[in-house]
């Protein structure tokens, strides 16, 4: 019981409010300083590993000592983008103009953060934050590690992703299904690729130790479909919809709120586009109402261990951490 009740606490995700974000459009673009953050995390945790214990370049073991500064639901990332990144449109769930319930409560709400690339300016919460990271780690589990990224095996973990929107981490809990979401995961899925086998990697073993081969850079892996105003959302129930879609008409604003993108990323992700995009965007459905599922937490989890290794309760630590520091973020 206490196992089922802490993951019922945990995965709850925030909801961004990117609409007002949008409709406002004063926030600076922040690229520089979530780039920042990110690579200070990076820069610490490969200093302290080094200083921790004798320097090796143990992938597992890097992978383990940053787990809490960016692989955790909710990771310590969360604090520094916080206290350094300016922040676009409402700061708490007290500012959002819906008030459509649990989406934008004290619990679930999350805030937005303005972005810019290839000329395009788009608007990604925090909540994108933990999904490009922690929930993009278990992608990269689940595809065993691989760099070739095997279609299949992307296609079991985006699979789960959908799952995880179906059930606590979306529909049953927030009302909310995020198909944002969604990408965020799978973008970061390519991140965990390049920290050691991107081309050329973000960390490299030279002289016995791991240091920072080239610097993050959002630009690229940050993309439009992960804004809930380009790549639109699913809600559980039509009363959540219609609050939101009130206030939004009135502002003369509907999802997908930019032209073009939807086409160019349906042609980008081919065979993966429905398990990525919302049927808006794809051209193949027009409701924003869908049935939540019945599966528990527990349910997904088994279902995302049976794709890859780790042995009894690896998901829950990965999840939850232990409760110790292991990196950079303190």
């Amino acid at each position: 019981m206490l196992f089922t009740f802490l993951l019922s606490l945990n995965v709850l995700a925030g909801e961004p409010d990117n609409f007002s974000a949008r409709h406002e459009g004063k926030a600076p673009v922040v690229n520089a300083e979530i780039n920042k953050v990110v690579n200070m995390v990076l820069d610490y945790a490969l200093e302290d590993f080094s200083s921790a214990a004798k320097p090796s370049c143990d992938r597992e073991k890097f992978l383990k000592f940053i787990e809490d500064d960016l692989d955790r639901n909710l990771p310590r990332i969360y604090r520094a983008m916080e206290v350094n990144v300016p922040i676009a449109g409402p700061r708490n769930h007290e500012d959002v103009p819906y008030r459509a319930g649990k989406p934008y409560t004290r619990l679930y709400f999350s805030p937005s953060y303005k972005v810019k690339v290839k000329d395009r300016e788009f608007y990604v919460g925090l909540d994108k934050i933990d999904h490009f990271f922690s929930h993009g780690s278990l992608y990269w589990d689940i595809v065993g590690k691989d760099a070739q990224l095997p279609a299949a095996k992307v296609k079991k973990a985006l699979e789960v992703g959908v799952m995880q929107e179906q059930a606590t981490w979306g529909l049953q809990k927030t009302q909310v299904k995020s198909y944002a979401d969604l990408c965020a995961n799978y973008q970061g899925l390519h991140f965990w690729r390049d920290l050691f086998d991107g081309k050329p990697p973000i960390v490299a073993c030279k002289n016995g130790r791991f240091v920072k081969n080239r610097q993050f850079d959002m630009a690229d892996y940050f993309v439009p479909t992960m804004d809930e105003t380009i790549n639109c959302n699913s809600y559980a129930s039509e009363e959540v919809f219609k609050a939101i879609s009130d206030v939004t008409n009135k502002w003369g604003m509907k999802c997908p709120a930019v032209d073009n993108v939807c086409d160019e990323f349906k042609k980008q992700y081919k065979d993966f586009a429905p398990l990525l995009m919302h049927p808006l965007c794809l051209g193949t459905g027009t409701s924003q109402i869908e049935k939540a599922s019945p599966m528990t937490t527990k349910d997904v989890m088994d279902t995302a261990q049976a794709a890859m290794s780790g042995g009894v309760g690896f998901l829950f630590f990965k999840y939850f951490g232990k409760g110790k520091y292991t990196g950079g973020v303190k």
